[in-house]
């Protein structure tokens, strides 16, 4: 396994998508102002992800089982110019 890399970012007013290709294997996503959605496209058991809303001060952290398995499918939105999300992206 190569050096881990970490990337940061405050996003506003757009949304950021997440896929195998990008090389993730941790995700952190805090709320600082206003109401951010994280989404999931997989399923689990057959039932469809639903997005999961976070609120100021609200966060989550997604992390792979295996760095030769990085996370995929994930989408978070900061849908108005007032929405701050603080993203921290750890990549191998």
């Amino acid at each position: 396994m190569g050096a881990t890399n970490v990337w940061t970012y405050t996003l506003t007013n757009s949304s950021l998508s997440v896929a195998t290709a990008d090389n993730a294997v941790r995700l952190s996503v805090i709320c600082r102002l206003g109401t951010i959605t994280v989404a999931g496209s997989g399923t689990f058991q057959g039932i469809a992800s639903d997005p999961v809303t976070l609120n100021e001060g609200q966060g989550v952290t997604i992390t792979a089982s295996v760095v030769s398995n990085p996370i995929d499918g994930v989408t978070i939105t900061a849908g108005t110019g007032g929405d701050i999300a603080e993203i921290v992206i750890s990549k191998s």
